[in-house]
């Protein structure tokens, strides 16, 4: 198969006979854009990787030390962060570093920033220790630039953790060098600290840069933990396999400490894999999927500019575009709408916060045969509201 071949290898058919949630669940006749996982196959070095794993009977109690070497290395060479295997902690996905970070850092009372819209699981994570949320708005019409101005007037005396989304989920935005720069400021002058998901650092477009907030200086170093996956790039979010940094001693003893008996790592399978993961042998695919993603977001751009009612704020990484409808419905009954009269499944943007009515999210990180069914489907429906 051609590395085109693997982008493009979806079809409606093939990928309802594949096993997984997304398609799995979804109505007969239904296109699911609902769960950010890429209808891609496997890359073939990750399979045979897992099944060398198997052949060698590696699924007894081991160590993560090989891992977290790994984990380290890539750390230090992409994200500009000096790490050792100590600074590194295996977790099952980037969720669970959220609910450490807010754990080890936060009390009863204590205000959490966060901008809003922003990825659900950081809103609902205020639950853990009653923390109160305080949201920093971002404003399409401002191309939802990150305002450090408005950040420093939300601070408080209570404010206790910073959380940023970098690529941003779901506005699709790549943060500035000069935006990262300006939290960290903050984050320094009035001693907090900052948890980052930096999940999509590889889905990045226009040749952008991927800056890692942590590695702007030795103080903000010492305030930030920062986690990152392999779902997104690679579609294996069944190995249930992430990892989060801290150089902070003290913070990293505390988040074990937290995750002690509860989140145990993740298996075997997925530790023997991870190290190929993160070195140069699925380079070809990185860039591959780079160059499909920018035919991909093309055609978005050119379907949605032909659909009067829809704007979409240009994608600068991710693959979820969040697009706008002014059809006067809300966000709920769009996807629904949109589900029962063109069979699209699309995610409803009020669950990303208020700045996310009247938006829906959709993941376009899939072939450009269902790309283009998918628009034909969206606009014949669309044009019945008109």
């Amino acid at each position: 198969m051609s590395m085109a071949d693997f982008f493009n290898y979806a079809t409606l058919e093939n990928m309802r006979s594949r096993p997984g949630l997304k398609w799995g669940i979804s109505p007969p006749g239904q296109i699911p854009l609902f769960i950010a996982s890429p209808d891609f196959p496997i890359a073939p070095e990750i399979k045979q990787a897992l099944k060398d794993a198997v052949d060698a009977e590696d699924l007894y109690y081991n160590t993560d030390a090989e891992a977290r070497e790994a984990m380290a290395e890539k750390i230090g060479r992409v994200n500009g962060v000096k790490a050792t295997a100590d600074d590194v902690m295996i977790i099952q996905g980037v969720d669970p570093s959220i609910w450490l970070a807010v754990r080890q850092l936060c009390s009863e009372g204590d205000e959490v920033v966060l901008t809003n819209p922003m990825y659900g699981p950081f809103q609902r994570v205020m639950k853990v220790v009653n923390t109160r949320p305080v949201l920093w708005e971002l404003d399409a019409e401002e191309g939802y630039r990150f305002d450090p101005e408005t950040l420093k007037e939300l601070v408080t005396d209570r404010t206790q953790l910073i959380f940023v989304c970098n690529p941003h989920n779901p506005t699709g935005r790549v943060m500035t060098e000069g935006e990262l720069k300006a939290i960290a400021d903050v984050a320094v002058d009035y001693g907090i600290h900052v948890m980052v998901d930096e999940l999509w650092e590889d889905v990045v477009f226009d040749g952008r840069k991927h800056v890692t907030l942590a590695s702007l200086n030795p103080e903000i170093e010492g305030l930030t933990v920062t986690s990152w996956g392999f779902s997104k790039t690679f579609g294996v979010a069944g190995l249930k396999l992430g990892y989060l940094c801290t150089t902070n001693q003290e913070m990293m003893r505390g988040m074990k400490g937290h995750a002690s008996n509860i989140q145990r790592g993740s298996s075997n399978l997925s530790k023997a894999v991870a190290p190929m993961m993160l070195d140069s042998t699925l380079d070809w695919w990185r860039k591959g999927l780079m160059e499909h993603l920018h035919r991909i977001r093309g055609i978005c751009e050119k379907r949605i500019d032909d659909i009067s009612g829809v704007t979409l704020q240009k994608l600068e990484g991710t693959y979820v575009p969040f697009p706008r409808f002014d059809y006067g419905m809300s966000s709920r009954e769009l996807r629904d709408y949109l589900s029962n009269e063109a069979g699209i499944g699309m995610s409803v943007g009020i669950s990303y916060g208020s700045k996310g009515e009247g938006h829906l999210r959709m993941c376009v990180a899939t072939s450009e045969a269902i790309i283009t069914e998918v628009f034909d489907r969206m606009e014949a429906a669309l044009e019945k509201l008109d």
